[in-house]
C-alpha cells in the first residue's frame, strides 16, 4: 500500500539530483524514460573532470571521504568481480577486465531511500557540488 507514495517520493529526489549534477558533468543512469519506470532504489553517478575524463579510482576515493566528513554516506555498488577475493582466488586478474574498471572507478552511489527530507537532498547536492568544485 506504501510503495506509490515511497516511488513518488523517490522520483521527486531523483529529478533534484538530476537537475542539479546536470550541469555539473555528472552521468547517471536514466531511472524513468517513456519505456520504463525505475524503481529508484539506488542513484548511481559517474564523476568527471572538467574536461570529460572519467576521475580516477584515488579521486574518487577523496571524494567519498569528503562526504563522509560532511556527514554524507556514499558507496561503490558495483565492485567488478574481479576485485573480490573468491575471484581472485580462482585466477581473475582486474587487468584483463579494463572496462568493468573504467565503469567502477568513477562510480560514486549517493544517498536515495524514503527517510531522507528535502532539506537532506539539497545538502547532499551542496556537498557533492563543493567537493566536485574543489577536486576538479
Amino acid at each position: 500500500d506504501r510503495y506509490p507514495e515511497l516511488l513518488k517520493k523517490r522520483k521527486s529526489y531523483i529529478e533534484k539530483y538530476d537537475a542539479a549534477f546536470k550541469p555539473l558533468g555528472v552521468k547517471v543512469l536514466p531511472h524513468f524514460t517513456e519505456d520504463y519506470s525505475s524503481s529508484g532504489h539506488l542513484y548511481i553517478t559517474r564523476v568527471f573532470k572538467r574536461d570529460g575524463e572519467p576521475i580516477s579510482d584515488e579521486q574518487r576515493r577523496e571524494i567519498i571521504r569528503k562526504m563522509a566528513e560532511r556527514g554524507v554516506a556514499t558507496n561503490v555498488h558495483y565492485k567488478p568481480l574481479p576485485m573480490h577475493t573468491a575471484y581472485k582466488d580462482l585466477g581473475f586478474k582486474m587487468e584483463d577486465y579494463p572496462n568493468a574498471f573504467d565503469m567502477y572507478k568513477n562510480e560514486i552511489t549517493l544517498p536515495l531511500h524514503t527517510l531522507l527530507t528535502d532539506e537532506d537532498i539539497e545538502y547532499v547536492v551542496e556537498s557533492l557540488r563543493d567537493i566536485l568544485n574543489e577536486t576538479r
